[in-house]
């Protein structure tokens, strides 16, 4: 079997710029808005969990602006490879195509359950004045550092999983087509 008779390894992306850039940017602008406004009400529960417990950053010593600043950096990562696995395993392929619009407006979902969880787990600490994880991971036992610590915690698992399950909505969506 020559080279031009084989079958590629892996689905091919035939895609318009602007589609691409619309699913990788859209995704990562909703993570980064939802990034942000978390980190602003964080910064006001508990300043020294960004200044104290966080590297410094760009010597930023304004608490919105730590905030914003904050809220970006964490959103990059996981905003662009959301974005990026959304492209493709929405799109590549033989299979239909799933809509840029129809990707976006599955991304809120996953963003409130991931803050519900956050919140849920904060009121808890809140309400009993202990850690809901091991002690190890929590720098100091103040309830407002209990409480953001939590949050925290609980929304980086809950928002692996809630992109986990975007994506394999992604992907199941497409083989209904």
């Amino acid at each position: 079997m020559s080279s031009v008779d084989r079958k590629p390894r892996f689905p091919r992306l035939e895609e318009k710029r602007s589609v691409t850039y619309a699913i990788i940017l859209g995704v990562w602008a909703q993570v980064f808005a939802y990034c942000v406004a978390h980190d602003l009400y964080l910064i006001r529960i508990a300043p020294e969990h960004f200044t104290e417990w966080h590297p410094p950053l760009w010597g930023i010593g304004n608490l919105t602006l730590l905030a914003l600043a904050w809220g970006f950096r964490a959103s990059v990562g996981p905003g662009l490879i959301l974005g990026l696995a959304a492209l493709f395993l929405g799109r590549a392929g033989s299979r239909p195509k799933l809509a840029p619009g129809t990707m976006l407006k599955a991304v809120p979902w996953g963003i409130l359950v991931t803050e519900a969880a956050g919140l849920l787990a904060g009121a808890w600490v809140w309400k009993t004045g202990r850690p809901l994880y091991p002690a190890a991971m929590y720098p100091d036992f103040s309830k407002p550092l209990l409480i953001t610590q939590t949050i925290q915690l609980t929304c980086y698992a809950a928002g692996g999983l809630a992109g986990l399950v975007f994506l394999g909505w992604i992907v199941r969506s497409r083989k209904e087509c």
